[in-house]
């Protein structure tokens, strides 16, 4: 049984920073996660199997640190609150860094057989349950483990930029899936520095959750004033989204999570 890592120092709201699991139980955590996940993938009918795998991944560590931290198990996995510079940096790079991705992947030689099967699965289902499935379900359990556990873990021993991007590589190979290795591990670092300097998840899920959102949607042509506004000013756009990105990158990223 370990105990938090103690804070140091005053943190958000001026009250003391959230516990965290040691990076050596947040590894722990993580690895029975993915087996969790995984035999639930074998073992699920079909059509649940998405659904039943993704909550197997938030099952396990909110589990753990319940059993390890019952005095504050919400804060442990980092589902407190934040300062709302946070929030408005996940809101500016939620809303953009899909764009980017979506450039970097297409000037890539990435399998089209990955890309066309990726494509069936969120087109498959109606917008709502496709949103839900592929949009609000991974911004709720996929943050919970790889940023409330693994980042917030790593981020109280090493320095922001290598919890930040070693977190983002386990988050990557997790998918495994070379169209989504990218977008995946930039997007995931992003995350990670964003849940680390908050000590909180709650504004990564609405960052995660709005670009998959956006991701799905455009895919899908559910919006085409703004595909058709994209495909008119590409340049424009990306701009406008690497700027709008990199801003909320360095609203997040400054200061320490002491301070806030």
């Amino acid at each position: 049984m370990t105990s938090p890592i103690e804070p140091r120092t005053a943190s958000l709201y001026h009250a003391s920073r959230a516990s965290a699991v040691e990076p050596v139980v947040a590894v722990a955590i993580l690895t029975a996660a993915i087996a969790t996940y995984l035999v639930a993938a074998a073992l699920v009918p079909t059509p649940l199997v998405f659904i039943v795998a993704q909550l197997a991944l938030a099952a396990t560590p909110c589990a753990t640190v319940v059993i390890m931290q019952a005095a504050r198990p919400l804060a442990a996995l980092g589902l407190r609150g934040a300062r709302p510079r946070f929030f408005a940096a996940a809101i500016a790079i939620g809303a953009t860094a899909w764009y980017l991705n979506t450039w970097l992947v297409s000037v890539l030689p990435l399998p089209e057989h990955q890309a066309r099967e990726l494509q069936r699965l969120v087109d498959q289902p109606s917008l709502p349950r496709a949103l839900a499935m592929f949009a609000l379900l991974p911004a709720i359990c996929e943050e919970i483990l790889f940023r409330g556990v693994l980042a917030r873990a790593l981020g109280r021993r090493l320095p922001l930029l290598a919890a930040a991007m070693i977190s983002a590589a386990v988050f990557s190979a997790y998918h495994v899936s070379l169209i989504q290795a990218l977008p995946t591990l930039t997007l995931g670092a992003m995350l990670a520095v964003i849940a680390i300097r908050a000590d909180s998840i709650a504004p990564t899920m609405i960052a995660h959750a709005i670009n998959n959102a956006l991701a799905i949607a455009l895919s899908r042509g559910d919006l085409p004033e703004l595909a058709g506004w994209l495909g008119r000013h590409p340049l424009a756009a990306l701009a406008g989204c690497a700027t709008a990105t990199a801003g909320g990158l360095a609203i997040a990223a400054r200061g320490t999570p002491e301070s806030g």
